[in-house]
């Protein structure tokens, strides 16, 4: 148990210290000081990568799909540095969603069409996760919130024969805490697009190994993204109803109005609760005998809008619970 605290701490430590010396590189190469340094989540799946090298036996099977990601990443970082055209970042999600799919399920297993087929709808899903998760990124300890809780999940929930999903879990969390240690002060450090995609990855990766590898992986996970998407959908709807440009830059979303509002940590308040109200009735309906998926879908169906709504009409200013604030 000490050994593993040990473990924890240095590699709290490490990702910290990267970190800092990421900034430092930044500040040196880009001499524009308003400049914020993002795109330090691309090199998340190293971690994994380098345990591998390290001969940590639970890693090796799986180190092809974390070089997929790493690689989509450090590619994917040329929109941080200096941006890539909306249709050039489509593909990108789109080609490395698909060869992550790929990775992962057994290809014998299938006839060509309809691995095809699969690929086309992973490569969607990818475009999808990458954009969801991107309007997450910005607001002091927002993304690091998303991935500890993510991480919470996957060592808390997986089953005990998945190890390596509990060891990318405490990846997820230890990642979360260093980078939140520099991320908690305002304008210091941002996730990035690329790292945005690194996740949105590794979530694609949960799927494909949850619906065509059959590995144990927590359904619990569908509950970080509930609030996430229907933020999303909603500041969409209110996007197109105004007929904003909806590729521009917005601050529509949730915990970006209450950020604003209120100032400090608040705004990271609401993607925690709805989560823990999810997996409480969660547990309750355990009792009923429903599968375990479904419950969760229809629990995010249900409570996540009711409590959405509810966090905008009491903490986001009137003119922003559908609107963008000029009426």
């Amino acid at each position: 148990m000490e050994n593993l605290l040990v473990v924890f701490l240095s590699l709290i430590s490490v990702i910290y210290f990267c970190g800092k010396i990421y900034i430092f590189l930044w500040h040196k190469t880009i001499k524009n000081k308003n400049f914020i340094p993002t795109g330090f989540g691309f090199i998340l799946p190293l971690v994994p990568i380098t345990l591998a090298s390290l001969n940590i036996g639970v890693w090796k099977g799986f180190i092809l799909d974390f070089w997929i990601i790493f690689t989509a990443g450090a590619i994917y970082v040329i929109d941080d540095l200096r941006g890539l055209a909306p249709w050039v970042r489509i593909l990108i999600a789109f080609l490395f969603g698909g060869l992550l799919f790929l990775s992962v399920i057994p290809l014998n297993n299938y006839v060509t069409l309809v691995i095809l087929l699969l690929v086309i709808l992973f490569g969607m899903i990818s475009i999808v996760l990458t954009n969801v998760i991107n309007f997450y990124d910005g607001a002091d300890l927002n993304i690091a919130s998303l991935i500890f809780l993510t991480g919470i999940i996957l060592v808390y929930f997986t089953d005990t024969n998945s190890l390596i999903f509990e060891n990318i879990g405490w990846v997820l969390i230890t990642f979360s805490i260093g980078f939140g240690a520099i991320n908690r002060v305002s304008s210091t450090l941002y996730f990035g697009d690329a790292g945005c995609f690194v996740i949105a990855l590794l979530f694609l990766y949960f799927l494909s190994h949850y619906t065509f590898a059959f590995s144990k992986v927590p359904e619990e996970l569908i509950s970080i993204l509930a609030l996430p998407f229907f933020d999303v959908f909603y500041v969409m709807l209110i996007r197109v109803y105004y007929k904003h440009d909806v590729l521009s830059r917005n601050y529509l979303h949730l915990y970006q109005r209450i950020s604003i509002q209120f100032g400090g940590f608040f705004h990271i308040l609401p993607q925690a609760i709805n989560v823990l109200v999810i997996l409480f009735f969660s547990d309750l309906i355990d009792l009923y005998g429903i599968n375990e998926m479904w419950e969760i879908i229809i629990l995010c169906s249900l409570i996540t809008p009711i409590f959405y709504l509810l966090c905008r009409f009491f903490f986001v200013e009137k003119s922003y619970f559908f609107g963008d604030g000029k009426i």
